[in-house]
């Protein structure tokens, strides 16, 4: 099966392989995933949402660990955590999903996100108090 060949806009060889592979479920219904094949697609949307199951689980037991007697540097710990790795994952899923929000801003949003809990993160490290 040869790539279809779409008409690329500012390409300078005129066209780019078509990636997107349509399937076709056991319903009958017909699926396509674009970026790749479906078992590669699969395996990357569930590595997403593991690495999001797992940060907020940290983030949860960086809570407990607060509330059992942990000091403010706990919390804050916790709250960078979920900044550097929940949240920008729920905001790429969300914002890939407006129309509206062109894909620069998109990433602009994220990556800020990340920034203010590395930054947060940081804090915790070097107060000294």
């Amino acid at each position: 099966m040869s790539p279809e060949t779409v008409p690329a806009v500012a390409s300078p060889t005129g066209s780019l392989p078509r990636t997107g592979v349509d399937v076709v479920l056991a319903d009958g219904v017909r699926a396509a995933t674009v970026g790749g094949s479906p078992p590669v697609v699969a395996l990357v949307f569930l590595s997403l949402v593991l690495a999001t199951v797992l940060s907020v689980y940290l983030a949860v037991r960086l809570y407990r660990g607060y509330r059992a007697g942990g000091g403010r540097g706990m919390l804050l710990l916790g709250v960078g955590l979920v900044l550097l790795t929940t949240v920008p994952m729920l905001l790429r899923l969300a914002l890939s999903n407006v129309g509206v929000v062109e894909t620069v801003w998109q990433e602009t949003i994220a990556t800020a996100c990340q920034l203010v809990g590395l930054v947060v993160i940081l804090e915790v490290i070097h107060d000294r108090r």
